[in-house]
């Protein structure tokens, strides 16, 4: 845990890592100014090794509803974020660079249409020297209103094309590249008319080419094979991996809305139908007040395995209204069988994880904390550094109660197969 600022503080992504240093960006809140929406600062930080700060640099303050900075890896020192100016409620996109020592060198103004606002892209693609944003339009909160918004713009920021689809109402939360160097759009699709309804949106996913045309789209509703109310893309591998949550419950309280369940879900789909070719329920909890309830919020490749960071929720106490809130990191093969989980967590009442990324000796999450009611102000940016293993103390995968099986075949034989009177099992160990 890391106290900045002594307010409520989030550190969002990992921007390098080094063995002498870390660089995170943090956004902070004035828990106790007349409106705690207000973001009073986004920062650049530069920690040693004991996590003192070397560097930092402002580069906003009092705005509302920053979106999480999205770093152009392929552009050395420079990354895109928008922030919505609290005096003429509009939303505005910016390049920005900065040198090793943090200085802001250039901050240059995306020009996007402004005719209606556009939200927080799900994601940002750096192709071919132009930006891709991949986000949605709309004019009030009423999800009828919404529409799908895909826009192109060079690295300098200025407008090549955009196009709007004004009869889809999706709204994208990333997007991944395909073999064929077009992009996957994954996220949801609104039926009802407000934009935070229950039960108003199911998962979507869909194709566009590099000049934003739509080659398919998929939307999960009632009668589909498997549900889910949002979906994150992967690209896994080269192959692409959809990733989701269906939750049953309303203001921390379980519902009968779908079947009385909550569960993840991963699924691989072929990126040239949007057919599935495979998807697995995982951490299912049915009719249940009290238990688990887990949310995928990243699916990443490494070293031929998936890993998830997943918000996952446990009541421990009798109101099942107090709900903790813990991280989970969890290791999948290809196939979509977990491998092993870790839980972290501290004594707040609630922990929430930004990002996940892949180091050569492990992981390192970003996240924050908070107290159940903001009314003291303790909550603190967090950062874990675990093992290859995900453990903080090494070995900790000695306890695993999961057996490491990636391929069963190998370990087991049956016959005859098919089989009428008697079945033989033989195992090497």
């Amino acid at each position: 845990m890391i106290d900045t600022y002594g307010e409520w503080e989030t550190f969002t992504n990992l921007i390098k890592a080094d063995p002498n240093y870390l660089e995170v960006f943090c956004d902070t809140r004035e828990l106790f100014a007349s409106d705690s929406t207000r973001f009073s600062r986004m920062v650049l930080i530069k920690y040693d090794n004991n996590f003192d700060i070397i560097n930092k640099t402002i580069i906003g303050k009092n705005f509302y509803n920053p979106t999480l900075p999205m770093f152009i890896n392929i552009l050395k020192n420079k990354f895109i974020y928008g922030l919505i100016d609290t005096t003429q409620n509009n939303l505005k996109y910016f390049i920005c660079s900065y040198d090793s020592n943090l200085n802001i060198q250039n901050t240059i103004p995306i020009i996007l249409p402004n005719k209606n606002q556009i939200t927080s892209p799900g994601n940002v693609y750096l192709n071919n020297n132009k930006l891709y944003f991949f986000c949605a339009d709309y004019t009030t909160f009423v999800a009828s209103k919404l529409k799908l918004s895909i826009q192109c713009t060079d690295t300098n920021g200025n407008l090549l094309w955009g196009k709007v689809f004004q009869d889809k109402r999706c709204l994208t939360i990333n997007a991944v590249q395909t073999k064929d160097g077009n992009f996957i759009l994954a996220g949801l699709k609104y039926y009802g008319e407000s934009l935070g309804a229950q039960d108003s949106a199911f998962a979507w996913y869909a194709k566009v080419d590099t000049l934003g045309n739509i080659l398919w789209e998929k939307d999960l509703v009632r009668g589909s094979p498997f549900l889910a109310d949002d979906f994150w893309a992967s690209n896994i591998n080269g192959d692409i991996y959809l990733s989701g949550s269906l939750l049953a419950f309303s203001s921390n309280i379980p519902i009968n809305l779908h079947s009385d369940s909550s569960y993840c879900t991963i699924a691989k789909i072929d990126d040239k139908t949007g057919n599935i070719i495979w998807h697995k329920q995982l951490f299912t909890e049915r009719r249940k007040i009290q238990g688990l309830f887990s949310i995928i919020k990243q699916l990443q490749y490494n070293k031929g395995s998936m890993y998830a960071l997943i918000d996952n929720y446990a009541s421990e106490r009798e109101n099942p209204r107090d709900l903790s809130q813990y991280v989970m990191l969890a290791k999948f093969d290809l196939q979509g069988n977990i491998l092993w989980k870790r839980l972290f967590s501290n004594w707040y009442a609630s922990n929430r994880a930004y990002s996940l990324t892949a180091l050569d000796d492990g992981f390192l999450i970003c996240g924050d904390s908070k107290d159940s009611t903001h009314e003291k102000g303790d909550s603190d940016a967090w950062l874990i550094k675990t093992d290859t293993n995900g453990c903080i103390i090494p070995g900790c995968n000695a306890k695993d109660g999961i057996a490491q099986i990636i391929n069963p075949e190998k370990v087991f034989t049956v016959y005859p197969n098919p089989a009428q009177n008697e079945i033989n099992v033989e195992t090497e160990n």
